[in-house]
């Protein structure tokens, strides 16, 4: 914060300076100026100190990609006010539960539609009072210049949900705000936020906490897009408006790409037909990027930075820098952070950025200071980050989510399969939805890999007591135990460390045969691994968007000549021969 409150104090009253520029459809731009918004916000702070019984003390805020959004965190943050905005897209049930203990919801034009649109669902406690935020009207009766606390208190400036869920929430610091931001900026080239072209929701986490802060240290400018622009107009928007940063999602990334294509074709500098500069921006993003767009991008001439950010450690947690970027992984932690491997895999973080809980039942640092994420992921020599599963990754005895269960599940019945092997260090809610397509089927041996002995045993527990025991058999193995598994294998399930995937697949090969199917679940299945099974030789491969991401190869080639061996008897007892009738 500190960065940020030194630029207000020295400029707020800069009125030839923007601050915030709207692009209208027409391609017109209205700018608001530093003094503009931030005397708003003045106005705006002392409408809520107003507020009985002696101001408010947690602020909603409702607002949309607008002026407004950012006059309202100005005005929480000049009050030292807790602010609880709500993300894009958030139901009627999530903006109740985030807004559960608000005293005030700040809104605008876009936030008070939604209200509207709630009234059968009310999501305000009783007693809120709704403030609407108008830039216009605010900075007409504004009282005087912003003005900035002289105090450096340690204070609950932000309430954002959870990585785990919208209804737990957790608090950030300003210290812990502070230190992040000064970790970034140290990690930038000078100015890289002067003009932010915001191609995400302003109410996103990484909106929340590092892009306006950014911005406004930079003396910079955001610049938000037209109203409901589309992702294929994205490069035709950025060339016209020439951001110095620029936030990165999935449809954008495909939108970059093929106008970088057709500026090659025609002969044309990339930079300038897609920003307008001579030179790329800062490109930037989160795990939501894949990998292979991410590769796409960089052999274009687009380096897009990967980060990885959770709420619970104020944002993010590493971020891969214009001065040491490695493809593939979300980047060093920051220098504020601190990480380690848990024995089971585990991104544990720690350091001076972890949030608060504010819900009884929400994610904060352990007893023994670390942040468990409950993220799998490799730290090279380096010291980059590799994240195995960039969701919250599931713990030992959880299931998976259902549609990757219904997808195991479906594909034991469809093909009927004799041999199932699977090989993970977290293959319990494997097992049991392999093994239950296989009880369906009346026949089928599902063998599961577990290298861990503690984990083994615990699965073996839940398929006993889920009745599928019969079906399923649990070995305490590791990776060199998978050339003796089974054979022919029909389906094989690889849900392991990224390291390791390739192994395993080399492993079982032998086992397999033409038409088995490969499936590697989440972000595991990178670099070599899809090398080998996307090279057309051996198999047919493709990724399918269900849960964290599968890739999905079929064997094209025989490895070995296995024999296939009869079918395995159906537990209990015999099922009666039918006889036929006589007639």
């Amino acid at each position: 914060m500190r960065a940020v409150e030194t630029v207000l104090r020295r400029h707020a009253e800069d009125g030839d300076r923007p601050l915030v520029e709207v692009t209208a459809e027409d391609g017109t731009a209205v700018v608001h100026s530093y003094r503009d918004i931030t005397r708003a916000a003045r106005a705006l702070g002392d409408r809520l100190a107003s507020l009985p019984p002696a101001g408010a003390a947690r602020v909603g805020v409702l607002c949309g990609d607008s002026a407004e959004a950012v006059v309202a965190e100005l005005a929480l943050l000049a009050l030292r006010v807790t602010g609880c905005p709500v993300p894009p897209g958030a139901s009627a049930p999530t903006a109740a539960a985030l807004l559960s203990d608000v005293s005030a919801v700040l809104a605008d034009t876009r936030g008070l539609a939604l209200l509207a649109a709630w009234a059968d669902h009310p999501v305000l406690p009783e007693g809120c009072e709704v403030v609407p935020v108008d830039l216009a009207a605010l900075t007409a009766c504004a009282s005087g210049a912003y003005r900035v606390p002289d105090d450096d208190r340690d204070w609950i400036c932000k309430i954002l949900p959870a990585s785990a869920g919208p209804v737990m929430r957790v608090g950030i610091r300003a210290h812990a705000v502070a230190a992040h931001l000064d970790a970034l900026r140290a990690e930038l080239p000078a100015g890289a936020f002067a003009r932010c072209a915001v191609t995400v929701p302003l109410a996103t986490l990484a909106h929340q906490v590092a892009a306006t802060p950014l911005a406004v240290a930079d003396l910079g400018c955001l610049v938000l897009p037209p109203a409901g622009i589309p992702d294929t107009a994205l490069p035709g928007w950025t060339a016209a408006v020439r951001p110095t940063a620029l936030a990165v999602t999935p449809p954008g990334a495909v939108a970059l790409i093929g106008a970088a294509r057709t500026a090659r074709r025609e002969g044309r500098p990339v930079p300038a037909a897609l920003f307008g500069t001579p030179g790329v921006p800062l490109l930037w993003c989160g795990t939501e990027v894949p990998h292979p767009l991410l590769r796409e991008c960089e052999g274009l001439g687009l380096p897009v930075y990967a980060g990885y950010g959770l709420a619970e450690n104020t944002g993010a947690v590493s971020w891969n820098t214009p001065a040491a970027r490695r493809s593939g992984t979300v980047g060093r932690p920051l220098s504020h952070v601190r990480t380690q491997i848990g024995p089971d895999g585990e991104l544990l973080v720690g350091g001076t950025g972890l949030a608060v809980s504010v819900s009884p039942e929400g994610p904060d640092a352990g007893t023994d200071g670390w942040l468990h994420t409950g993220v799998r992921a490799a730290i090279d020599a380096d010291g980059f980050v590799h994240l195995v599963r960039p969701e919250r990754a599931r713990r030992a005895g959880e299931p998976l989510t259902p549609e990757i269960g219904r997808l195991l599940y479906s594909l034991v019945r469809s093909l009927r399969a004799d041999c199932v092997v699977t090989f993970d260090g977290t293959a319990d809610g494997s097992l049991v939805q392999l093994a239950a397509g296989a009880r369906a089927n009346g026949t089928g041996q599902v063998v599961g890999h577990v290298p861990d002995a503690h984990r083994a045993a615990g699965t073996r527990a839940r398929l006993t007591a889920a009745g599928l025991a019969p079906w399923a058999e649990v070995r305490h193995a590791g990776l060199h135990d998978l050339g003796r598994a089974p054979a022919p294998v029909d389906l094989a399930l690889l849900d392991c460390r990224p390291d390791l995937t390739l192994p395993a697949l080399t492993a079982l090969e032998g086992r397999m045969r033409p038409g088995t199917i490969v499936l590697a679940l989440g972000s595991a299945p990178t670099g070599p691994y899809l090398d080998r099974v996307r090279d057309g030789e051996d198999y047919l491969s493709m990724p399918l968007p269900v849960g964290a991401g599968v890739e999905v190869s079929i064997r094209l080639t025989p490895a070995a000549a296995v024999p296939r061996p009869a079918p395995r008897p159906v537990p209990g007892p015999a099922t009666p021969t039918p006889q036929p009738s006589g007639e």
